[in-house]
Order: C-alpha cells, then structure tokens, then sequence
C-alpha cells in the first residue's frame, strides 16, 4: 500500500483496552473446544480404511497392468 488509510489511521490511533477477565475466559475455552479434535464415529472411520485400501487396491493393480503390457502414458496427439 503506497497510499495511508484513513480507517486504518484512526483504528490505530484508538486506545487500547483489556478484555474483562469472563470474556478472556469465554473466548479461550470457545478456541480450545474448536481446536480439539472430534471424535469420529467408528462406522465413518471404517468407511474411509475401505476406500482408502480400495483407491490403493485399484492403483496398484492399474499400475501393474500398464507395466505388464508395456505401455507408457503418454500426452494426447504425441
């Protein structure tokens, strides 16, 4: 920014003020309860193993079919 901001001046030039000590305690339990992780629901957590090891599954045996034949991906029109 080469030119001065007239919102950002008087933002700056505002005093200071320290939050109550309930808000400060509010806010750092709302931030902890964010930041901790959920726990997930153990059919979910086996839904996403199985495509997991199924997209694993399918990329190898893929890969493997190519090398056997001994094709090589190649760019469209080359």
């Amino acid at each position: 920014m080469t030119h001065p901001d007239p919102v950002f001046a008087r933002l700056a030039a505002l005093p200071g003020a320290e939050p109550s000590r309930e808000l400060s305690e509010r806010l750092r339990r709302a931030a902890h309860a964010r930041l901790r992780p959920r726990r997930v629901h153990p059919a979910w957590a086996i839904a996403i193993a199985l495509s997991v090891v199924s997209y694993l599954t399918w990329a190898v045996s893929f890969s493997g079919n190519l090398y056997q034949r001994g094709e090589t991906v190649t760019a469209r029109g080359s």
